[in-house]
């Protein structure tokens, strides 16, 4: 559509990036009234333009002097908006500077910094503390943007998101909502419960094919079919034929797998097919993002087997990757590099990865809560198809699921082609979410009646779809119950307050129960029982705490290396324990605070690094929450042991290199290299002259300089 717009900024940013026309979703948005302040929920498919949707949005709250606050329910999505609502600083179309800032973590922190920003990029988690810590820029945000909105219903992490909305929606009813998401299917109920006007849309900027292969043919939802050369039978021969018959045509794929093991096996079994069709330019390319791979990263066979597929122009993405791993992996797949992507389904929803064809291997999933192997949700299969089409490269997109021997392709295409994908559903309504939500409203406040916390849960989506309200108030009545029995609020004149104990779990954004166990243990205590550092007990209490994530269970051939540790330090457990008690995520946490390196740690336990990652950062979180709770019931004889594992557990070192890795710049390598100098605390580098300093292994002149400075 043509752009004509009465609006000088907006008219002058468009022109800047480039744009003489709109899609259809995006002038729907404007006419029902996105830049006059409207409420606005735009559910259309991927691709289809709501990025710029939500820039207009937010230069229009700009220009009012008011503040932007853009949510995501995930940190990698968080530093891709980062960099596309940069670019309204740079077309200058305001004479002072525009300034982002991303806030993803820290939970304890009130970051009242923020309020020094135009453009706040947070996750859902982030904005709920901050909400809870009542940090006063709040009130200047003209305009909060949900991206992702369909997330509300995800078992794990939609009830965030629903009270955050709902707390926008009480406490902030001044500011506009811009709510964005794929398709949904009770998206009329969605935009009722969040007052907006309802931009819904089929349309996109590719053609999307969906269809199901089954014996050499693939059947199109268009009434279209193709052959496909077959090479097998079997799922693995199946998706390489697709991937071949892609790329022979100029395509890239995209393969959804069903678990990380087979995201490598179908990696290195299409390898050599797909480097066969590799022009010569794309094999310098594929070889050059091999060889970034390896620089600055870890050595883990996982790393290495990465970067050989990837010169072969194929690749696997999973959560088992490191930060930079994953990175890397996304700009090789982005410029053309990697012709084949063997996915796990949670990068659907991670980041903006586009391709020719879609390949579903697997329509099945396993579920631990059942313990089985269950069939994905049609909304599910409609995020992955979602993928299908490059936008700047392809005129359309196909979405292919392989169908199962044992199941006919009739039946796969007519309940996930032609489906309808299920209505989202408030996940509110379980006792730990309560509990959770509930303590952070009362902490918000000095004071609130009973009165006040119902009518706050009415507005919920939850109490939305369930007009009968009486077992959400039920449960709100038990959790305050609980609440006062184990310390967490008080009531008094009619009002509940948040105790001391309460506002701190509350600001570490703790789970009560699981603040509750750390805080029941923390007094039970012994002081003349406590041993030097406790480091086994402690690693037990973080380990097997409601909050903690991801937990691995013992493999049969760990036992026996387990079962040693574990008598060798059982003295440190604070009270009876069993080897099955423990984990193999205690097992890697003890290996990494001894200095293991991630290879090592994947060899020898089969964890891999990224997982390794959200163990260490997810203790981090509550070691130091732990901590916090000590320090508040008095234990200051617990204090420097838990310091201690802090740091040990932040920097993965032995507990001599505790006092080193105080120092700015020093990590564990250069803390292991300044110890074996000779160099166990800091004042130590009083001793040493300059040049020596600069000789040590990993410190070199420019450091050595800056820490003689520092240590005079």
């Amino acid at each position: 559509m043509q752009i004509n717009l009465d609006d000088d900024k907006i008219s002058s940013f468009l022109s800047f990036m480039g744009y003489n026309s709109l899609f259809p979703p995006q002038q729907l948005a404007i006419d029902n009234g996105l830049l006059d302040g409207s409420n606005v929920l735009v559910t259309t498919p991927t691709a289809s333009g709501k990025t710029l949707i939500a820039i207009l949005a937010a230069i229009k709250s700009l220009e009012k002097d008011k503040k932007v606050v853009y949510l995501t329910p995930l940190r990698s999505l968080a530093y891709e908006k980062f960099t596309d609502f940069n670019e309204i600083d740079k077309s200058k179309i305001f004479s002072r500077k525009i300034k982002i800032k991303i806030s993803t973590g820290d939970f304890n922190t009130s970051n009242t910094q923020l309020g020094n920003s135009d453009i706040v990029i947070l996750t859902n988690e982030k904005l709920d503390s901050i909400l809870r810590q009542g940090v006063s820029w709040l009130s200047n945000v003209g305009l909060f943007i949900s991206d992702e909105i369909h997330l509300i219903g995800d078992l794990d992490r939609g009830s965030v998101l629903e009270m955050v909305l709902t707390k926008i929606k009480k406490f902030y009813p001044a500011s506009q909502i811009l709510g964005l998401s794929a398709t949904v299917t009770n998206s009329p109920e969605i935009s009722d419960w969040l007052g907006c006007k309802l931009i819904e849309s089929s349309w996109r900027p590719t053609r999307l094919l969906e269809g199901v292969y089954s014996d050499g043919v693939v059947y199109y939802n268009d009434d279209s079919k193709i052959n496909v050369s077959e090479s097998g039978k079997d799922t693995s021969s199946m998706a390489v034929d697709l991937v071949l018959d892609s790329i022979k045509d100029g395509g890239q794929n995209l393969v959804f797998v069903e678990t990380r093991k087979r995201s490598i096996s179908l990696a290195k079994t299409s390898s050599e097919i797909v480097y066969k069709n590799l022009s010569l330019e794309e094999r310098k390319t594929a070889l050059k993002y091999s060889k970034l791979l390896l620089e600055n990263n870890d050595d883990t066979d996982l790393t290495k087997t990465l970067s050989n597929l990837i010169s072969f122009g194929v690749g696997f993405h999973h959560a088992g990757l490191s930060l930079p791993s994953r990175e890397v992996v996304e700009k090789a797949f982005k410029s053309g590099a990697i012709k084949a992507l063997f996915a796990t389904p949670t990068l659907a929803a991670g980041v903006n990865l586009p391709a020719r064809r879609v390949i579903i291997t697997n329509v099945s999933r396993y579920d631990f809560r059942y313990g089985a192997n269950i069939p994905i949700t049609v909304l599910e299969y409609k995020q992955l198809c979602g993928r299908a089409g490059r936008p700047r490269y392809d005129t359309y997109g196909e979405s292919i699921i392989l169908s199962d021997p044992r199941t006919y392709y009739e039946d796969i295409y007519d309940h996930y082609v032609l489906g309808t994908p299920e209505p989202l559903n408030s996940s509110l309504g379980n006792d730990v979410a309560i509990k959770i939500h509930l303590l952070g409203t009362i902490s918000s406040f000095l004071g609130i009646d009973i009165d006040d916390i119902y009518d706050l849960f009415s507005k919920t989506f939850h109490s939305f779809q369930n007009k009968n309200s009486s077992s959400l108030y039920n449960k709100i009545d038990t959790s305050l119950d609980y609440f006062m029995d184990e310390g967490l609020v008080k009531f008094e004149n009619n009002r509940y307050y948040v105790t001391t104990f309460g506002k701190l779990v509350s600001g570490l954004y703790l789970n009560p129960e699981t603040a509750v166990a750390f805080k029941k243990i923390i007094k039970s205590v012994k002081h003349h029982s406590l041993k030097t550092n406790n480091v086994f007990g402690f690693l037990h209490i973080i380990t097997t705490s409601p909050d903690f994530y991801p937990k691995f269970s013992f493999r049969k051939q760990d036992i026996e290396e387990f079962s040693i540790i574990f008598y060798n330090n059982y003295d440190e457990f604070f009270f009876d324990v069993d080897v099955m008690d423990c984990s193999r995520s205690l097992w890697t946490l003890y290996e990494w605070i001894n200095e293991s390196t991630e290879k090592r740690i994947h060899e020898k336990m089969g964890i891999d690094p990224g997982d390794v990652h959200r163990i260490v950062e997810v203790s981090k979180w509550l070691i130091t929450s732990i901590f916090e709770i000590a320090k508040l019931l008095g234990r200051t004889d617990l204090l420097p042991v838990i310091f201690s594992l802090e740091n040990r557990i932040k920097h993965g070192v032995k507990m001599e290199l505790v006092p080193l890795v105080q120092i700015k710049d020093i990590g564990r390598a250069r803390a292991r290299s300044l110890y074996s100098a000779g160099i166990r605390v800091p004042s130590d580098l009083l001793s040493i002259s300059e040049t020596s300093l600069s000789s040590i292994p990993k410190i070199g002149p420019k450091l050595a300089k800056k820490l003689k400075k520092t240590y005079g």
